[in-house]
């Protein structure tokens, strides 16, 4: 990937890059963009034994003047999903209390699981009461169910 391809739109995309020298797959969860580099914070799909540590993530990053650093690893792999932006009218946490008080309703625990439970979707929490989902064909689904059961202020379809 180059550093002008990041931007907010890459946010829940799956995708592969490099970790201590192994592809590996996940989910972009954050951008940073300095004067200087462009980073991408990605969430592995099962974490990753190095030095004895156990990794759930990392950054890849690039050096904006001459594209320098892991970025260039990086590739976007699930073209066909669809992506949303979810506000929500209440925060996240408030949210996931449903899940928690009414568990044997719902049977998962919090709105991520519940989310997480439809076939190739992801829920990616990035604010208080904001969150972006990928799914490969079950947004139509997706977006009845939130709109029916929680507090949605928007839904902004990403790509």
């Amino acid at each position: 990937m180059k550093t002008a391809e990041v931007n907010d739109s890459i946010i829940g995309k799956r995708c592969k890059s490099i970790f201590t020298g192994l592809m590996v797959t996940g989910v972009i969860e954050e951008i940073r963009l300095d004067e200087h580099t462009a980073n991408v914070k990605v969430r592995f799909d099962e974490p990753h034994n190095w030095g004895g540590e156990w990794y759930k993530c990392d950054w890849s990053f690039a050096r904006l003047h001459d594209e320098f650093g892991s970025l260039h690893h990086l590739e976007i792999i699930d073209n066909g999903y669809r992506t949303v932006k979810v506000s929500f009218s209440q925060g996240i946490k408030e949210i996931n209390r449903m899940f928690t008080d009414s568990y044997k309703h719902w049977e998962c625990v919090n709105l991520k699981e519940r989310i997480d439970n439809y076939e190739s979707s992801r829920f990616t929490q990035t604010g208080e009461r904001c969150a972006i989902i990928t799914s490969e064909y079950n947004m139509e689904h997706i977006r009845e169910w939130l709109m029916k059961n929680t507090p949605v202020a928007s839904i902004e379809t990403i790509i």
